[in-house]
């Protein structure tokens, strides 16, 4: 009775229905992690009536292990699309039906990796399942986020996609991720060209994060000192690296800041070699309002940091 009520209210005064409320709300598009949210700012936030959010918190780094509170389960149930890196990264959402039952009716998903070539293969270091093309999952790198190149890729995915599921706003999704893709491009491009200025290229990482990375700079990942993410290696695997950093006179070990150095300061004091921490980009402050540019400067540093280490001609 109470909302037939309202309703007549609305019709007698011109005041507006609840419907139509509803109808004018914006619609949420919701990124898993912060790098996702990073190109999806950059390709949404100017669109009419959309609401660009963030599911795990900006600091959380890469959600090996995340389990999700009653607080991410609410803001993912108000999501109408949700932006997933994909390649496994998130575990914590399950798969398939299961992920599927934590969204609201009618709510869409984009893939970021949907489509992209060039991507590594674990090898080991932390298997992540994925689902992809409607086939069975292999095991693959899912940091794609940590090299600008990858990061271009996905733009151009979720701008492809998002203009799919919104043809009304589909030029200025295109749009978005071209001009997002494009700066990108340029950092890779300066990525590739310090690469070649580096006088040393063999390096041990924390884990494989930095494998895209180091393969679009010609630099040779030796090993990497975790087994699997946060993790600390044996004392059995720690002189297998000691002998392999010897052996194959790597340069550089390279720890992140989302995770304990110590494994990697040992090594570097044991072979007499430099320990350095590049950040991945896996996440960062709670409040930007210019996210694009906060990646930019963060794998600068990072090259910069790498120039120092390794030497340049």
């Amino acid at each position: 009775m109470k909302a037939i009520l309202s309703l007549l209210l609305c019709l007698c005064f011109g005041l507006p229905s609840v419907t139509a409320r509803a109808a004018d709300s914006p619609r949420e598009f919701t990124a898993t992690v912060f790098p996702v949210w990073i190109l999806l700012h950059e390709i949404a936030h100017d669109v009419p009536g959309v609401s660009v959010n963030l599911l795990l918190p900006a600091g959380s780094g890469c959600p090996h292990d995340y389990a999700m509170t009653p607080n991410d389960r609410r803001r993912l149930a108000k999501a109408d699309i949700l932006v997933m890196n994909g390649l496994g990264l998130e575990g914590f959402l399950g798969y398939g039906s299961k992920r599927n039952s934590l969204l609201k009716p009618g709510a869409s998903v984009i893939i970021a990796a949907q489509e992209l070539s060039g991507i590594l293969p674990a090898e080991g270091s932390c298997s992540h399942s994925h689902s992809g093309h409607g086939k069975e999952a292999r095991s693959a790198n899912p940091h794609i986020f940590a090299a600008p190149s990858m990061m271009a890729n996905m733009a151009r995915s979720i701008s492809s996609q998002l203009a799919q599921f919104d043809a009304a706003n589909a030029a200025a999704y295109l749009a978005g991720g071209e001009k997002t893709a494009s700066r990108l491009e340029a950092l890779a491009a300066e990525c590739r060209a310090a690469g070649q200025k580096l006088v040393r290229r063999v390096i041990v990482t924390q884990h494989n994060i930095f494998d895209y990375l180091a393969r679009d700079m010609g630099l040779e990942v030796a090993a990497h000192v975790q087994a699997h993410d946060g993790h600390e290696p044996s004392a059995r695997a720690m002189l297998d690296l000691v002998r392999l950093i010897r052996a194959k006179k790597v340069a550089a070990v390279i720890t992140e800041p989302q995770y304990p150095a110590r494994a990697g300061r040992t090594l570097a004091a044991e072979t007499g070699i430099p320990c350095i921490s590049l950040d991945p980009a896996a996440n960062g402050p709670e409040h930007l309002d210019h996210p694009l540019d906060w990646y930019e400067k963060t794998m600068r540093a990072n090259l910069r940091t790498l120039e120092q280490a390794l030497g340049t001609r």
